[in-house]
């Protein structure tokens, strides 16, 4: 028995070695190929990041940012999470370089310019670099078919400076905004409306202001759209976008004569031109909804942020208030056009243009049609152009000291709000019609509250963050968690 059992304890190790052998030849070839992939990474890396741009000084200089900024806040690639956090560090980077900048997303490189005079030549460009193949490319991604487009297109942007720009069409639509805060501004309204709020009595009501400003829930992640953003990480987006569309459909179906309140001479010109071309109702319902949201997604977020910064300073929001008094009769406005005035209202301007430069996450695009050269840099065809102003708004050279806080008082600097680099709503072909309109809205439902009630914070909150990760097209809204409760009391004239 002796013998079998040596052999036994024979075979058990030579099955043991023969195993560790092969585990052996397992880990040597994949340390082998760990390690060519390391070698093959690092020689992409020297190649893509150092030996080319070396030999192609023409070429803008890619930031390596894949590896460390893959991912952030759980599956949102951080340019979607931390874009102003990105762009920042890119610059930094490059030795806060005033050169153009590349960086890549998700396979979409964007050529990043920073420097006023170079975003000059970005806007000059309307040769080899487009705004509309942006846009078209975005009504594609929404439903448009390309007769849509090519038949809508320039109309549409005249039609809107028709409306949009200082003239009779303006103050008509100036005259509704108008009646619309007149009507729905006051306890009672607020009351039957504002099924939220959190206590109301007969003479006060709280609400909590970012909601109080709100749109549509879609409009939280219309950035999704905008950047075009993976469908199946937007179903947030994705899925409510053809409710509303459906939505306008079918009130464009309804007689015009028997639509509530009616439409404005803007929309009512589309819908005939719409017909004349021979666009179907699906199409017709999809232009309308880009409009839609332009409109509405800015001009209610900055009613928050220029309150929030009122209620906060409330030495500012008393000098709003008394610079506004003149164009009041009683509670009634009488005067509208008083307060867009900076020589009335000089007040009333600084705080409208530190609120924007605070609470704009503003931003160009083109599509570039072919290769070009911005800066002494070469930007390639098929790629983005990305002007981020919101890194300009930023820069002490041009808007003075501590450029993080809220001081109105910058804006006395003579034609600041006329520089380059403020372009929040100038931006060549891309100039934003609506922005007479938004000023109006935003100015005169803020003075009318102001003069029809005392508005308070409730408690005392910190100041509510924005969320300056998000890259969308305007202004920011804030994160989630920091809205806070503001009471309104009526104001007794005398």
């Amino acid at each position: 028995m002796a013998p079998l059992s040596n052999l036994t304890t024979v075979l058990d190790a030579a099955d043991v070695a023969l195993i560790n052998s092969r585990l052996g030849q397992v880990s040597l070839g994949l340390t082998k190929f760990v390690a060519f992939l390391l070698a093959a990474l690092i020689g992409w890396r020297l190649w893509k990041f150092t030996i080319c741009p070396f030999l192609h000084p023409s070429y803008s200089k890619e930031f390596f940012s894949w590896v460390l900024y893959m991912l952030s806040d759980g599956a949102d690639p951080i340019f979607f999470s931390d874009a102003n956090g990105l762009l920042s560090t890119a610059r930094k980077y490059f030795n806060n370089t005033t050169k153009p900048f590349a960086l890549t997303v998700l396979g979409m490189t964007f050529y990043v310019v920073t420097q006023a005079k170079h975003s000059a030549e970005v806007y000059k460009n309307t040769e080899t670099l487009s705004f509309e193949d942006f846009v078209q490319g975005l009504m594609t991604t929404n439903g448009n078919n390309d007769e849509v487009m090519k038949s809508l297109g320039v109309l549409v942007q005249k039609m809107q400076i028709h409306q949009l720009y200082p003239s009779q069409s303006l103050s008509t639509l100036q005259e509704r905004v108008q009646c619309w805060i007149d009507n729905n501004l006051n306890l009672s309204a607020l009351r039957h409306t504002c099924f939220y709020a959190d206590s109301q009595g007969e003479a006060h009501i709280e609400l909590p202001l970012y909601q109080w400003s709100a749109f549509l829930e879609f409009d939280e992640v219309i950035w999704k759209m905008l950047y075009q953003y993976p469908s199946f990480l937007s179903h947030d987006m994705s899925k409510p976008r053809p409710r509303i569309i459906v939505a306008l459909k079918r009130y464009f179906k309804i007689p015009r004569d028997k639509r509530a309140n009616g439409a404005t001479w803007l929309i009512n010109s589309r819908e005939d031109e719409a017909k004349a071309l021979g666009i179907d109702d699906d199409n017709f319902a999809i232009v309308l909804f880009h409009l839609y949201f332009a409109i509405n997604t800015n001009t209610r977020k900055t009613v928050f942020w220029l309150l929030t910064y009122l209620v906060h300073n409330p030495s500012l929001l008393e000098s709003y208030r008394q610079e506004t008094g003149p164009a009041f009769s009683g509670q009634d406005l009488v005067y509208p056009l008083y307060i867009q005035d900076p020589a009335n209202c000089p007040q009333v301007d600084a705080i409208w243009h530190e609120t924007l430069r605070l609470s704009g996450w503003s931003a160009s695009v083109r599509l570039i049609k072919e290769n070009t050269i911005i800066g002494g840099k070469l930007m390639s065809r098929g790629n983005r152009v990305l002007v981020p102003h919101r890194l300009l708004h930023f820069d002490e050279s041009i808007f003075g000291e501590n450029t993080h806080a809220f001081r109105p008082e910058r804006w006395q600097k003579e034609n600041l709000a006329r520089s380059p680099p403020w372009r929040l709503f100038r931006g060549g072909k891309t100039m934003c019609s609506g922005q007479f309109l938004a000023r109006f809205s935003v100015t005169t439902f803020v003075a009318t509250l102001l003069r029809r009630f005392n508005i308070e914070k409730v408690g005392n909150p910190s100041f509510p963050q924005a969320d300056e990760g998000r890259p969308v097209l305007g202004i920011m809204p804030i994160k989630e968690g920091h809205d806070f409760n503001v009471r309104l009391l009526p104001r007794e004239m005398t």
